[in-house]
């Protein structure tokens, strides 16, 4: 790949760029227009390129294009790499300026101030861990706390009979009489 092409060995990239387009636009950016412009000044017809680079014509095409500028990741970086290098350009300086180009969602959708993803997941999972382990730290407590103890068989418990009390309080003279007091206690 990194033979000599029509008198070109390892060049720099030429300054002028054949497509017309103005510097500093954002087309004029775009890796596939670059790519195109190098091919054009350097006299190199697709089908050459095609048959050096072992790339299809049609992908060749796609790419100068723009239809792998939005897509930096996989064969989309392959491609860039090896025609760079069959033009005799850096293949690392061309893969750097297709990571460069903003992704078409992300240029046309102004990013949310203060609003990062990540930033936001971060917290989220910490948020989860953090009531986890509150909610663990409350379990293993109540499983350290022993239970409040049954009275023992030799303890006196009174019980309080409501509706003892309230026929007590219609006879009065009926509790009286039996020797109890209103408690339902034997009176000494």
């Amino acid at each position: 790949m990194g033979q000599e092409i029509r008198g070109v060995s390892e060049a720099a990239p030429l300054a002028a760029d054949p497509s017309g387009v103005p510097e500093g636009s954002a087309a004029q950016d775009s890796i596939g227009r670059y790519l195109a412009g190098q091919r054009k000044l350097r006299e190199i017809s697709l089908d050459e390129l095609s048959r050096l680079t072992r790339i299809p014509r049609r992908s060749l095409e796609r790419l100068e294009s723009g239809a792998f500028d939005s897509n930096p990741e996989g064969f989309a970086r392959g491609f860039v790499r090896t025609v760079a290098e069959a033009l005799g350009l850096d293949p690392d300086e061309a893969v750097m300026r297709l990571m460069r180009e903003p992704d078409e969602e992300e240029a046309a959708e102004p990013a949310v101030a203060g609003f990062d993803p990540k930033a936001w997941l971060g917290r989220a999972v910490l948020l989860a861990g953090l009531i986890l382990g509150i909610a663990l730290g409350w379990r293993l407590v109540g499983a350290c706390v022993e239970p409040a103890e049954a009275p023992a068989e030799n303890d006196l418990v009174l019980r309080r009979d409501p509706v003892r009390r309230l026929v007590e309080q219609l006879q009065p003279g009926a509790a009286v009489a039996a020797g109890k007091n209103a408690e339902g206690r034997q009176e000494p």
